[in-house]
């Protein structure tokens, strides 16, 4: 269920990338109006970060995640007449979407923290966070046909419609009981192997020390009640996340990551518009290719990664290889699309004479390098993803509360530059494939040196 609702999730955030074609083309909109309406949704997400981290901590992710996935649906609902109202009346209900969204992430952490030991982390990450890959897959499916047969507005309405539906039934599956059963099955489980792991890792370092594992201690009292995360005092160690080179490492990770990755979520669509000249329906379609790689990568992520662990290799190689290869193949594919992809200007020019700058084979050629950076980057997946669990399981919630407000900056900032520097430049290198380049192999120099997935001394 916790996939499905993010299967959702990237459905209400694809449905504004594909619609917003034909909404500009009604409306009026420039590049820069484009990416405004598409950054919109990021203010809310940014700003519910933080406060999404501490209450699902607080109070346990499974209430969260049914409040989030009723206002982003809502919010989703109310989308179309507020388009017709004004942009602004329409920015504003993607605040509501990007509000209500903002929770997903933490309100999963916090229950996949509890119920997974450190060996199958991978493979559950992969599975619920795959969620996403999939929902922007099924949505760029589903919008381009939806748009052509019923208008723009369907695909708000339908997909408002299915969040709330997962909302009126998430009650019905008894969360609370059904984490509660997987945690007391996990302890039996747990409680031997870590004890053996601790004493086998003590005695070979000659004393206590750390571990790579985020359960390396006996489950405690704390591990078994689904929504007790805190120490009796209730409080969050904040101050000790900022002392903390690892969590630092995470969070510049999840911004730089994030960079590409929302940037090329909002303007993909467009980008097959403006630059290969094809109609909303085909510019959905082949927007819906790189996600389908991603997709694909997914199941073979999490085993891998597991397996490694399970074979002795150290948690924090495993964390750095797989951030490694979801940002430094990426980037060589930014670049290489930088320098394939015509000007603006001279596609404009195409265009207006009836004329075709790239044909069919560069098309192919520019898809297939944007399926093989996403595809690559879903090892991000067993990278940075899994890292707030390794750092802390009792903290993680408030750990991805911290990173995923870096990791939403790019979808404010990215998404909008975007646009400005299109209309500024005229250059969709510019705009949009070079700052991505950069970002990602800043962040793979960043989390190579910092990262590390030993559990924390404040955890």
């Amino acid at each position: 269920m916790i996939a499905v609702a993010f299967v959702l999730c990237n459905m209400d955030k694809v449905n504004m990338s594909v619609a917003v074609i034909p909404m500009a083309a009604e409306l009026g909109w420039s590049a820069t109006e484009r990416g405004l309406v598409s950054s919109s949704f990021f203010w809310g997400y940014s700003a519910t970060q933080l406060p999404a981290g501490w209450i699902s901590t607080k109070i346990g992710g499974a209430k969260v995640l049914a409040a989030g996935v009723a206002l982003w649906s809502f919010g989703t609902l109310i989308g179309p007449p507020a388009a017709q109202y004004s942009i602004v009346a329409l920015c504003a209900t993607r605040v509501l979407v990007g509000l209500g969204e903002g929770f997903a992430p933490s309100a999963a952490t916090a229950v996949l923290a509890k119920l997974v030991p450190s060996t199958e982390r991978s493979r559950a990450v992969a599975t619920v966070w795959g969620g996403l890959d999939v929902g922007s897959a099924v949505g760029l499916l589903l919008c381009g046909p939806l748009i052509k047969m019923f208008g723009w507005p369907s695909v708000f309405y339908l997909f408002a419609v299915l969040g709330l539906v997962w909302a009126a039934a998430w009650p019905l599956v008894q969360p609370d009981k059904m984490d509660a059963d997987m945690i007391a099955e996990n302890k039996k489980k747990e409680a031997e192997r870590q004890t053996r792991l601790a004493l086998a890792q003590a005695q070979a370092m000659g004393g206590a020390g750390p571990l790579e594992s985020v359960d390396e201690s006996q489950p405690t009292v704390a591990y078994t009640k689904l929504d007790k995360a805190l120490p009796p005092d209730g409080n969050v160690p904040w101050a000790e996340f900022f002392k903390s080179p690892p969590v630092w490492a995470v969070t510049v990770a999840h911004f730089c990551f994030n960079w590409g990755y929302y940037t090329l979520l909002a303007w993909l669509p467009s980008y097959f518009e403006l630059a290969l000249g094809l109609n909303v329906e085909r510019s959905s379609f082949l927007t819906l290719i790189p996600y389908i790689a991603m997709t694909a990568m997914m199941p073979l992520v999490g085993p891998v990664a597991d397996g490694w662990v399970k074979s002795g290799m150290p948690l924090t190689k495993v964390r750095k290889i797989c951030q490694g290869i979801a940002f430094v193949g990426p980037a060589v594919c930014m670049i290489a699309c930088a320098i394939l992809t015509p000007a603006a200007a001279t596609t404009a020019k195409a265009a207006a004479a009836g004329t075709v700058v790239i044909g069919p084979v560069l098309t192919g050629v520019l898809v297939a390098l944007l399926s093989v950076a996403f595809s690559l980057g879903a090892w991000s997946r067993a990278g940075l993803y899994c890292n707030h669990q390794d750092l802390s399981p009792k903290y993680a919630s408030a750990l991805l509360g911290i990173t995923n407000t870096a990791g939403a900056i790019p979808g404010v900032l990215g998404v909008t530059a975007a646009g400005y520097l299109l209309d500024t430049t005229a250059s969709w290198a510019l705009a949009l494939f070079i700052p991505t380049a950069i970002c990602q192999l800043f962040g793979a120099v960043v989390y190579t040196w910092l990262a590390s997935s030993e559990r924390q001394s404040w955890s």
